[in-house]
């Protein structure tokens, strides 16, 4: 009887809906605003290099040219994850994600006042990508780490799917506002909505009243050495074994991402429209397989789905390559999109159910740190197709070899991960989790903020990561 009392509060408060949740509430606008202006600014840049590249205003062939912007794209992902990933273990959320959101709208503004006023503008364009990036290098595993925090370890594959959903659907509004902010005003208007969505995320951030690596949280802790994140990973063979997976998977299949606007634009004609609503497509797969994929109930079927997601991601990149028009690659590009929705937040969800509260920005920001590290040789791999064999047909390779990996990392894990007790997260001792406020029925009395409930039962997240793409997710990027 005492133990089904203490345990009520518990239930009721897991049964709530997510938009009750106050925090969740504000970091999915705040992230949904901030994902929608970087695709508006990624557009923008990727028409604006493939246009230099068509008109021959540049001595590096296009393919080069967006590799190396690609290049600079993920650079600080790889070189600063160790020292992301401590800070946000070991430093205030809110002070992390408000900062590097401020940092975020000045690189932005810095590409838009760079690229109206400057003659040669790539350098500043490039610089102010590395400066970009670096913030999302921070706020990725901030933001990642938070989200149990926010929502409680019972309900975090349900809210992972949703935010990354809510992520999707900017992602999808993102690149077709870019292209029709640049038909309607230039480049300028879109760097200008883009820096005000940065600063929108920036309010958002300090709104929020869950937080996570206060100094009061800190105190009498040890601090944890640069490593611990890949010490984590390590420790668990199943989420060890996936992360290896997706390395190969995001190596064979990124490749594709310097090409894309080659097979749509020079293959099939599309316009600047068109190419910013084929990414809107992909978005919108993305959100929709992540929503359906926040409905699995079990560790196992989110195994065998994730396994599943990666052989047909990789299946559509080979059909795509054998699309005769625009209208079909846009079914392609969706499905392909549903297909990563899927993997990304069944991938989340086990990582994060797996590894100790204490380690997760870590972790996160290692698992972000690899999968970049292996997209940079992806892009030289996707420029070393381009250059050598003809676009359709470096699409066609790139399926090919996903669809490998697929298939071995399915070879390895079913059997050793597959079954029921197997695919259930280990314990993790120590962990407590913070419920946010919820946001109460007329006549009801807030939660007191910030409460601590014991964990009862293992928990864990993501890559969107990210966002967050955005956010460290583990999946063809686009």
């Amino acid at each position: 009887m005492k133990q089904a009392f203490h345990n009520a509060p518990e239930e009721a408060v897991a049964a709530q809906p997510l938009w009750r949740n106050h925090d969740f509430v504000l970091a999915g606008s705040a992230r949904f605003i901030a994902t929608a202006g970087l695709g508006a600014v990624i557009i923008s840049v990727m028409l604006h290099l493939q246009n230099l590249a068509a008109a021959g205003q540049t001595a590096v062939a296009g393919p080069w040219l967006v590799a190396a912007y690609l290049l600079c794209s993920a650079l600080p992902l790889v070189l600063l994850a160790p020292w992301a990933g401590r800070l946000a273990d070991t430093r205030d959320s809110r002070t992390l994600a408000t900062a590097s959101s401020v940092v975020s709208a000045a690189a932005v503004a810095g590409m838009g006042l760079g690229m109206q006023n400057l003659d040669n503008y790539l350098p500043v364009l490039f610089a102010m990508t590395f400066l970009l990036d670096t913030a999302q290098a921070v706020a990725g595993p901030t933001w990642q780490a938070l989200l149990p925090r926010i929502v409680g370890e019972e309900r975090t594959p349900r809210a992972l799917g949703t935010m990354q959903a809510t992520i999707m659907i900017a992602g999808m509004v993102g690149p077709a506002a870019g292209g029709l902010l640049s038909g309607w005003g230039g480049s300028g208007l879109v760097f200008a909505v883009a820096t005000g969505c940065y600063l929108a995320m920036a309010v958002g951030a300090m709104l929020i009243r869950t937080r996570r690596g206060t100094a009061a949280e800190r105190a009498g802790k040890e601090h944890p050495a640069l490593l611990d994140g890949l010490r984590h990973l390590r420790r668990d063979g199943l989420v060890w074994a996936l992360v290896l997976g997706a390395l190969f998977f995001i190596t064979v299949g990124e490749a594709t991402n310097v090409l894309e606007v080659f097979l749509a634009r020079d293959e099939l004609g599309a316009s600047e429209m068109q190419y910013g609503l084929l990414a809107a497509s992909f978005g919108l797969g993305m959100a929709s397989g992540a929503a359906l994929a926040s409905r699995i109930r079990t560790p196992q079927a989110r195994l065998r789905a994730l396994l599943a997601s990666m052989a047909l991601t990789s299946a559509f990149l080979g059909i795509m390559a054998q699309v005769p028009n625009m209208e079909l690659l846009f079914v392609a590009y969706t499905a392909m999109g549903a297909a990563c929705g899927v993997l990304n937040a069944c991938f989340g969800a086990i990582v994060i159910l797996r590894i100790p509260e204490s380690g997760r920005g870590q972790a996160m920001a290692i698992i972000g740190g690899l999968t970049r590290a292996v997209s940079i040789g992806a892009l030289a791999l996707g420029g070393l197709l381009g250059a050598l064999l003809p676009i359709r047909m470096s699409f066609l390779v790139a399926g090919a070899g996903g669809v490998v990996a697929a298939l071995a990392l399915a070879a390895y894990v079913l059997p050793r991960f597959g079954s029921e007790g197997a695919a259930r997260p280990a314990a993790s001792g120590g962990q407590q989790e913070a419920v946010p406020d919820q946001v109460s029925h007329l006549g009801e009395e807030p939660a007191a903020e910030g409460s601590a409930v014991p964990v009862l039962a293992p928990a864990q997240q993501r890559l969107e990561g990210s966002d967050d793409l955005p956010d460290g997710q583990v999946t063809i990027a686009r």
